[in-house]
């Protein structure tokens, strides 16, 4: 069997054009042999390639010069995003105002104008900013999921930015397609937090009318000793609430979290421990267990409600995952 001829050094491991396949001095016959796969028309790429995301953005960007934003962006950067919405099929890429949209099979083409700061050019890829990513999320999102995706860039470990950067950047797109939505957001985000399931469940005890919790904030002991740094809690009640994710469910952990909320409870705390099931509604029109549990743990520590405050209009259901802290 007639071997096909090694590829050139500048085209090895990496999609390549059939016009940078020319230039390197490929026959076309070699740009169809066995050992290529065409990930787009227009791109080759080496069979054993792995067939990821980014190798797909690779191939994607390197025929179109676009970059990689919106959903596909968000992805990369690790965003938080509804599992109808995560879709790695259909990848976005944005092209400058003027020239034609990008048209290829499972792409969302995008023309929009970038500053030189939105873009980020990564060793395969160039991509929209997580903040300029985030901004063009508001079409997309749900207001929840968006808040949650801010609260994301500016939280605790490893923020993405900051408060002040992002309020800079939404100063320069005032009047731009999103800035509304956007700044509706961003009244609701709050910096520090540690999952998306904190700004979760934050949002749904404020949407049915309860106080608006602190976020991490440190328990200490008469002697000043950490006890812990519940997910949110109501200082002048002296309430902590936290969330457990499924890891929560790790006999180690479960040890540690035991031990925890007992420290809290003998230096005079009330503790409310969440999951998931405790998010969502029994039955059409109840509250869920989460704001039934809160309430009642406010009103035992002289909490009042305020006259005619009940529930907010709700934004559309939040995912049920399991993710969480």
């Amino acid at each position: 069997m007639h071997l096909p001829s090694e590829l050139p050094p500048q085209l090895r491991n990496q999609p390549f054009t059939v016009a940078e396949a020319r230039a390197a001095g490929l026959s076309r016959s070699r740009t169809r042999t066995r050992d290529l796969v065409k990930p787009c028309h227009g791109v080759r790429a080496s069979a054993t390639t792995e067939n990821s995301l980014l190798e797909r953005l690779r191939a994607l960007t390197a025929v179109t010069g676009a970059v990689v934003s919106h959903l596909s962006a968000a992805v990369l950067w690790g965003f938080p995003l509804p599992p109808a919405l995560a879709n790695l099929d259909v990848v976005h890429l944005t092209g400058d105002p003027g020239k034609r949209a990008v048209r290829y099979k499972n792409v969302v083409g995008h023309q929009q104008s970038l500053e030189p700061d939105e873009i980020v050019a990564g060793v395969w890829v160039s991509c929209t900013s997580p903040l300029r990513t985030w901004f063009d999320l508001a079409a997309l999102l749900s207001l929840d999921d968006l808040v949650i995706a801010g609260d994301f860039l500016l939280r605790r470990r490893n923020p993405m930015t900051t408060v002040d950067a992002l309020d800079a950047f939404l100063a320069g797109k005032r009047g731009r397609t999103g800035y509304r939505r956007a700044m509706r957001a961003r009244a609701l985000m709050r910096a520090n937090t540690d999952s998306p399931k904190e700004t979760e469940l934050r949002l749904l005890l404020i949407r049915h009318g309860l106080p608006e919790p602190g976020i991490n904030v440190p328990i200490f002991d008469e002697n000043g000793v950490l006890i812990q740094d519940p997910d949110l809690s109501y200082e002048r009640e002296k309430i902590a609430i936290q969330y457990d994710g499924a890891h929560h469910a790790n006999p180690a952990q479960r040890r540690s979290d035991i031990f925890r909320d007992e420290n809290a409870r003998d230096g005079g705390w009330r503790v409310v421990v969440l999951t998931q099931t405790d998010l969502e509604p029994l039955a059409p029109g109840m509250d869920p267990t989460a704001v039934t549990r809160v309430r009642a743990a406010l009103m035992e520590r002289g909490w009042t409600p305020e006259p005619g405050r009940g529930p907010k209009q709700s934004a559309p259901a939040r995912r049920s995952d399991t993710k969480g802290r």
